[in-house]
Formats: structure tokens, sequence, C-alpha cells
């Protein structure tokens, strides 16, 4: 799939609300096979891309923004190419980005152990960006009621702020 940021590759499967499964560092949408045909047959339209910094076989463009916030956008803009709305997104650290600056296109989200604020990029891996991790002194931010947000991100809309404290989420 040809998308502003580069060409991207998924798979899809099923009917219903869509449930984006979004992959971590290091694996591709491989990592989702267990769940993907069980998600299907519940009455769900699975779809699982395959992003850059993966087991991700189409080459992006040379000057294609790979850091989180630039891979968060690759998802938004994928979410925007398919024209998928009330999505449930999973993931981790991206998929928090993508709450944080693009959520118009989220229902809901199911978020998977990661790799999230200090710890993003784990330390075995941190050698593989393109520029160092922020300093521990300037990690992250709290808002008025305590939802963290990393360094040059919004903060979440207010619409899920109480998903931060184990509330439902309100949609309107």
């Amino acid at each position: 799939m040809a998308l502003p940021s580069g060409r991207i590759t998924y798979t899809e499967r099923g009917s219903g609300s869509p449930v984006v499964f979004v992959h971590g560092l290091l694996v591709n949408a491989n990592l989702w096979r267990e769940v993907l045909p069980a998600i299907a047959e519940a009455g769900f339209r699975r779809i699982a891309p395959d992003r850059p910094l993966g087991a991700h076989e189409v080459p992006m463009p040379a000057d294609a923004d790979l850091m989180p916030s630039g891979v968060a956008a690759l998802i938004a803009e994928f979410l925007e190419t398919l024209d998928l709305t009330d999505v449930t997104g999973t993931g981790g650290a991206l998929t928090q980005i993508l709450m944080a600056n693009r959520p118009e296109r989220l229902g809901r989200v199911a978020l998977a152990p990661c790799d999230a604020f200090e710890a993003f990029l784990p330390k075995p891996f941190s050698s593989l960006w393109s520029r160092p991790p922020p300093s521990r002194a300037v990690t992250s931010q709290r808002d008025s009621v305590g939802v963290r947000t990393p360094p040059g991100t919004r903060p979440p809309p207010s619409r899920w702020r109480g998903v931060a404290r184990g509330e439902a989420a309100d949609r309107g």
C-alpha cells in the first residue's frame, strides 16, 4: 500500500469492527499470528500492517521520518488510507504516541507490554536509533490528572484521560 510516508504491506481478514495490530521494534506483523485467526473468527476485521523498524520488507524512502512520532504518523496515514474509524488499536509505545497525536480514528486501545517513556528504546537497542534517547532529566511531563506525556508529544485529549485511571473512555 502506498502512503505519503512510504510503502507498507499488510494482511487483513474478517469483517466487522476493525482491530489494527501494531507491532514493535525489530519484528513484523507475524508477532500477532497466534491471535489473528481467532479475532477474525470472533467477528472482527483484523488488520496487521508491517511497518518500518521491524522485519519490514519494503524499503522506506531515504527521507522517511523513522523516529517514533514519524512511525506513529505512518500508522495514522494507514488508518486514513483504509478509511478506518472507531478502530480498536493494539500495541505499545507507538500506539500511545498515536493516541496522543492523532486520536481521531481510534475508538479504543488495548495496550500491550512495551517500552515507553524512560525505557524507549531499551538499552540493548538504543544504539540502533538515529539520535540518542532523551536524557532522564527531561523524559516526560505529567498533566493535571497525572497522565505522563513523552517529550515532543501533546497530552492526550481529555476523552482519554479517564482511561489512564482505569475508567471507561468517553468517546463522544
